[in-house]
């Protein structure tokens, strides 16, 4: 069946890893969005030393990029490691709806569990992520533990092209998260998602994964958008 109208969409990627992954998952599950990527991962490095002026500099150019060259509807950063704050701020202003793909499942992770796992392979994304899911659990009215695995060998692994030491050592860290009596475990990164066919059945607690949560939010946020125009 032909789609009528499809609704340009705008993803701001910091690392190479996380395209082939979100394009297969919206290539097949969401043909009424017309996607395009725009990638700087040097946004890494400036994370990594702190430079919040030069990255908050360099997302302004790729929101104007989005909105003025490709007319996005939406805009969704899918870089972990960026602070929720600089997203808000990139927002303002904007006029259409700009949002962290990681935001929605931190909410739905918050909602499936007080004391959760979460596995991550680039450093940097610690505080972030930390810090989205405690702000989800605040505004839902709950208290929540986080337990942390800190895997970098594996992301290094990943950016090499060693895709089969990278899933070995995240399925390891899961493993043994999922051994600590967690209510569930976080894929902090989109990278990661490629593991979900092999975490089918491996462990008993739901894993979190920031694929069908950011659909769906991309969608609400779309419906919203056509209501009010």
């Amino acid at each position: 069946m032909a789609v009528e109208h499809k609704h340009s969409v705008s993803f701001l990627h910091t690392s190479p890893a996380a395209i082939p992954p979100l394009m297969r998952y919206y290539g097949e599950a969401a043909p009424e969005l017309e996607i395009t990527n725009q990638l700087d991962d040097g946004i890494l490095r400036m994370l990594a030393t702190h430079n919040t002026h030069k990255t908050k500099q360099r997302l302004a150019q790729m929101l104007d990029v989005a909105l003025g060259v490709y007319s996005a509807e939406l805009v969704m950063v899918t870089c972990s490691s960026l602070p929720n704050s600089l997203v808000i701020e990139l927002e303002q202003g904007a006029q259409v709806p700009v949002f962290k793909i990681d935001e929605p499942m931190s909410t739905d992770a918050v909602l499936g569990g007080s004391r959760l796992g979460v596995v991550i392979t680039f450093r940097p994304t610690t505080e972030p992520t930390s810090n989205l899911l405690r702000h989800a659990a605040a505004a839902l009215g709950k208290q929540i533990e986080l337990v942390t695995s800190v895997t970098p060998e594996a992301y290094d692994a990943l950016l090499s092209g060693n895709t089969e030491r990278h899933d070995d050592l995240l399925l390891d860290a899961i493993n043994n998260l999922a051994a600590k009596n967690v209510d569930g475990i976080v894929l902090a990164q989109v990278s990661m998602t490629r593991l979900l066919p092999k975490l089918q059945g491996m462990v008993n607690v739901p894993v979190y994964s920031s694929l069908t949560s950011s659909l769906a939010a991309i969608r609400k946020r779309l419906a919203l958008r056509q209501s009010v125009s």
